[in-house]
């Protein structure tokens, strides 16, 4: 009987069991096809004590309930596109939209595939979009009409008017509205002028096209975009951004001269002159990359590897390109590497020992100069041996004995060798080749602004003006098969290549003393 009872007990409690798993499987799929809210809010801020990130969460509070929220899924992010990576993601998201920058305005909310530009119409329609009370149609209709504002809106940002003139000390101060940081820094500034002569000037960020102006100066006087912030000041050759490095920084500027308007004037005229500018650089790199491919101590290791080529019967033309190519790459990488080390250095405390490393480069360029005319006076006496500015004996051994090494390799081996020994015998050479090189690398981080050519392509105009006479000298011994020319050339002509030498470094020296 109890055997019945048990049985009786679990059939009865079948339906319950199937209810719960109807109920689990059913509900599942549910769960699982719940859609999540795409909710990205874009502004652009630059002040240094507002948190804007907080007044959408505000926004979004007001818009909806706590019991709204709990019935969907949902996924709220904030980008400031003033700094860089958040600005990437805004014009990814963008150009997946098929939008351009000029069709919303900011700040703007990016929520289910739609588009609220302004806070007033992201308060008003933010609720009916995530509930789907509103239409995609009426949604793209307002997103014309903000295609067509931000249109008129758009110019061309003008430079503000200093009314300075010359050594007169001047700074140029950038705030926002809604600043609490900014109306405190007026207010010390406002102190300041009653202990010291100078004249303010101060540009709203938030008026006109002025978040592209101070993008501009924020690079132009070498620091990071991703740093700008304000309030700030532009005085002499410095920025001082945030209102600690105002209060600690600007009283010992004024102090010490070093904030005359001539030096604002200079770089506010750079930002619409810079093409031209940049021109001219590229230019100077040019001529001295192609002077730097002439240096003897590099020919005298191309010749090595062309006659040991010659003598093993192996293919002039093929393994020079591939010794050419890892020269290539050696240089444009060193390159690469020192203009990043060179951004890394803080451009404040530089500024302030400015006149210090102008001077220690100037004498440098002034020592490197008398060296190679001292080079040129000894082999104008045929007096080889005296010549200075070549490898130390021990690294020159060094690299022959590596070239001597390829010979003994063959077939795909000998190809990989050579590709290395154009980057083992490049780094090796840079003590020597590298003069010109650092000048020049030095003169291009003076004059050039990445905003009109990457800094990838300017660094390859060097070293392609570099690489062409090794090109004319591989084109020629391949032809002649023979290094005899080439060695005649180099010697009759070594004289001229050290005055011209001298010359370049003088002009740098000058530049940098004149600057």
């Amino acid at each position: 009987m109890e055997k019945y009872k048990k049985k009786e007990r679990l059939f009865a409690l079948l339906p319950v069991i199937i209810l719960v798993l109807t109920v689990f499987f059913a509900g599942s799929p549910v769960k699982a096809e719940q859609k999540t809210h795409t909710i990205w809010f874009f502004f652009e801020n630059v002040c240094a004590s507002c948190h804007e990130e907080d007044d959408f969460y505000d926004l979004f509070n007001r818009c909806v309930t706590a019991e709204e929220k709990a019935s969907i899924f949902y996924d709220i992010r904030t980008y400031n596109v003033f700094k860089s990576a958040d600005e990437a993601v805004f014009e990814e998201t963008l150009k997946e939209n098929g939008k351009v920058k000029t069709d919303v305005t900011l700040p703007v909310l990016y929520i289910d595939r739609q588009w609220l530009s302004g806070y007033d119409k992201i308060e008003k329609e933010l609720h009916g979009v995530l509930f789907e009370e509103k239409t995609a149609s009426e949604s793209s209709e307002n997103n014309t009409e903000n295609s067509e504002i931000s249109t008129e809106k758009t110019s061309r940002w003008a430079l503000p008017e200093i009314d300075a003139e010359g050594d007169e000390p001047a700074v140029l101060l950038f705030t926002t509205y809604s600043c609490s940081a900014c109306e405190e820094i007026k207010e010390y500034l406002k102190d300041l002028l009653e202990e010291k002569d100078f004249v303010l000037t101060e540009v709203n960020v938030a008026e006109g096209e002025n978040i592209q102006l101070f993008k501009e100066l924020v690079g132009a006087f070498g620091r990071d975009a991703d740093d700008g912030k304000v309030p700030a000041v532009f005085a002499g050759e410095t920025a001082l951004l945030g209102k600690d490095e105002i209060e600690e920084k600007l009283p010992e500027l004024l102090e010490k001269g070093e904030a005359p308007y001539a030096k604002i004037e200079e770089k506010l005229e750079n930002l619409g002159e810079g093409e031209a500018v940049t021109a001219a650089s590229l230019a100077t790199l040019f001529g001295a990359g192609l002077l730097a491919g002439f240096n003897p101590c590099s020919i005298s290791m191309l010749l090595m590897l062309f006659s040991i080529l010659l003598t093993t019967r192996a293919s002039v033309l093929k393994n020079g390109i591939l010794y050419l190519v890892g020269k290539y790459v050696t240089y444009l990488g060193l390159g690469l590497g020192i203009c990043f080390a060179a951004s890394k250095i803080d451009q404040n405390l530089l500024g302030r020992f400015g006149a210090v490393v102008n001077g220690i480069l100037i004498v440098l360029f002034l020592f490197v100069a008398v060296m190679n005319f001292l080079d040129f006076l000894s082999v104008r006496k045929s007096e080889y041996g005296k010549v200075r500015m070549q490898l130390p004996k021990k690294l020159r051994h060094l690299n022959h004995q590596m070239l001597k090494k390829a010979s003994h390799m063959e077939g795909a081996f000998l190809g990989i060798l050579i590709l290395g020994l154009g980057i083992a015998v490049s780094l090796g050479e840079f003590f020597c080749t590298g003069q010109i090189y650092m000048a020049s690398i030095l003169y291009l981080l003076r004059t050039a602004r990445e905003q009109w050519l990457s800094l990838l392509g300017i660094l390859m105009v060097y070293v392609t003006a570099m690489s062409i006479p090794a090109v004319v000298i591989l084109v020629v011994i391949a032809k002649t098969k023979g290094t005899g020319r080439v060695s005649d050339f180099m010697l009759k002509h070594m004289g001229a290549i050290k005055l011209l030498n001298c010359l370049l470094f003088l002009f740098y020296a000058a530049y940098f003393l004149l600057r």
